[in-house]
């Protein structure tokens, strides 16, 4: 079936298909509800190919997880993937997903070639660093692109759409533990080529001089996002506490949590007894692990959704979208900190 026998079975010419199903308004009611009723009958689905030259849009939106050692099955499962798809599908968009590594140059010619063969309509890219020259690029070539953790103070193209934790987080950690009683705090930092690494370790150190909390070289170490850094960096921590231990250790995430929580229980440290520990982000593995990780955590669905109705509405060409939007956190207290008395 193709758009010629529609235009025999319903008695018009072609062009006047091709009008109804473009929405053009230039053909009589009566023709067009006649069109349609050809259409459904015979399950008539017109080829993207010709939508795409006729100028319309796919309704696809393409979704880019960045590869840092997550299987795609690991993904998909995610909380994150999920409010992802669901934002899309309410707002009546398909999601083309790739997990893509963009230090591959044949994964970053992939991605140009989806955005350019117009196979979508809008990119969003979770899990990129924040100076990325791909996104750069797209940026400058008039791609919609959405990213999740990605923010330039200094840059207002109308087609960079991003959704970002809040600043402060880090300094309303600092003061948590302070109200805690906590002067003896330990940080272990994510990788700051990311946005909210950067950001949290920024509110860290700001908190701890304005608490007037000493910042001591061997207490401060860098890890990257996922558990097994956490690890390692707590590790190293230990290594060069010499017993001098801090009585709290603030993780950039609660995957940096959970490594912190298996390396202080191979030294036999108690949380929160010894040591608290306290998270960022609320992921539901820190519900699951003993004691429960208190940490400050962040409504991922909301994150999404603003991140895609933003994208959407900025590739139908609605006015005055938010280039950026900074979504609030809430302390959620669990059982690895202890009051100090």
């Amino acid at each position: 079936m193709n758009s010629a026998e529609i235009a025999r079975l319903a008695g018009v010419s072609r062009s006047t298909v091709s009008r109804v199903i473009n929405g053009y308004e230039n053909v009589q009611e009566e023709t067009r509800q006649r069109v349609l009723k050809v259409i459904e009958e015979n399950e008539y689905y017109p080829t993207l190919s010709g939508q795409l030259l006729a100028g319309k849009d796919t309704g696809t939106l393409g979704t880019f997880w960045i590869s840092s050692g997550s299987s795609i099955e690991e993904i998909q499962g995610s909380a994150c993937f999920f409010y992802l798809a669901s934002a899309a599908a309410s707002l009546g968009y398909l999601t083309l997903t790739s997990l893509v590594n963009l230090e591959d140059e044949k994964d970053i010619n992939l991605v140009k070639q989806i955005f350019m063969q117009g196979r979508i309509d809008a990119g969003i890219f979770i899990g990129a660093k924040n100076n990325e020259p791909l996104i750069e690029e797209l940026v400058a070539k008039g791609k919609v692109v959405g990213i999740f953790d990605h923010f330039h103070p200094d840059r207002n193209e109308p087609n960079r759409i991003s959704v970002n934790f809040e600043q402060n987080v880090g300094e309303q950690v600092i003061d948590y533990l302070y109200g805690l009683g906590h002067r003896k705090i330990a940080v272990i930092d994510g990788n700051i080529n990311y946005y909210s690494c950067l950001v949290r370790h920024k509110g860290f150190i700001k908190g701890m001089l304005r608490r007037g909390i000493e910042i001591r070289s061997e207490w401060m170490h860098y890890a990257g996002i996922v558990e097994k850094d956490g690890y390692e960096a707590a590790k190293k921590l230990l290594q060069n506490c010499r017993e001098d231990y801090p009585t709290a250790i603030c993780a950039t995430n609660d995957e940096v949590a959970v490594g912190i929580y298996t390396a202080l229980q191979e030294e036999g440290i108690s949380i929160p007894d010894d040591i608290s520990v306290v998270g960022l982000d609320g992921f539901e593995k820190g519900k699951l692990i003993t004691p429960a990780l208190t940490t400050f955590g962040f409504d991922f669905q909301k994150i999404f959704f603003s991140l895609v109705d933003r994208t959407v509405k900025t590739v139908k060409h609605v006015e005055d979208v938010l280039l950026t939007e900074f979504i609030s956190s809430q302390l959620v207290e669990r059982g690895s900190c202890r009051r100090i008395v």
